[in-house]
């Protein structure tokens, strides 16, 4: 009788204690790094850099995120023909991204889980060149603009572990496709690591590659 009463005693125990919090930490919000790069080597400069944005926010097995990043780049081509002739151009490239999205967590145990999530947003993507020609003592100069925005949509599965207690790992698969005239859909996988200095304040970084461009973000994560 006495086993069976410290058996009630410890199960009275164990349902009044608070659950314990799963070491992977939904609640963040994070600042940082952004490298914007294509894959096409046609292109005289494809690398764009900027800042990098996101949060998200947990309830229960759901969790809700937003992201939003801004790149841009300028590059110039000259080219000198005796003295008489000279081109210029200036080339100018922005591209912002905002999406939001939402998740269902599965935890496999305390330190590991796999989620799935759908995103969709909207990207905007800006060109400007400038040209300067001088003929002799003529000076001709002439500018131009392009804008378009297309709506993003994106399936993604992600597993994420805590290691050696202050490393955090994850890496996932997804799908994304975009609309518009030159919309296009392609697969996508990624990779990332992260070092937690105490339970709020962590650096992460992570890369991502999508068919036709691929991305690097280093942030700062504030967890609540």
């Amino acid at each position: 009788m006495k086993q069976l009463s410290l058996v009630a005693g410890l199960a009275t125990l164990l349902a009044g204690a608070p659950a314990v919090a799963h070491t992977i930490n939904f609640d963040k919000v994070e600042v940082g790094y952004k490298r914007f790069s294509v894959n096409d080597s046609d292109m005289a400069n494809d690398t764009l850099t900027g800042v990098n944005l996101a949060a998200s926010k947990r309830f229960e097995n759901y969790y809700v995120e937003g992201r939003y990043y801004s790149v841009s780049d300028s590059f110039g081509n000259s080219y000198q023909y005796d003295e008489s002739y000279s081109f210029n151009a200036n080339y100018e490239l922005d591209i912002d991204q905002f999406t939001l999205g939402a998740g269902y967590i599965h935890e496999l145990d305390e330190t590991s889980l796999f989620d799935v999530s759908f995103h969709i947003g909207k990207v905007d993507l800006k060109a400007k060149l400038d040209v300067t020609e001088t003929y002799q003592t003529r000076v001709f100069q002439s500018s131009s603009s392009a804008s378009d925005d297309e709506n993003i949509y994106r399936l993604r599965g992600q597993y994420q572990t805590r290691v050696l207690e202050n490393i955090e790992l994850k890496a996932g698969l997804g799908y994304e496709k975009t609309s518009g005239e030159d919309g296009d859909s392609n697969p996508l996988f990624f990779v990332g690591a992260g070092y937690h200095f105490n339970t709020m304040f962590s650096v992460n970084a992570e890369y991502r590659n999508v068919d036709d461009y691929n991305t690097l973000d280093v942030n700062f994560r504030y967890s609540f």
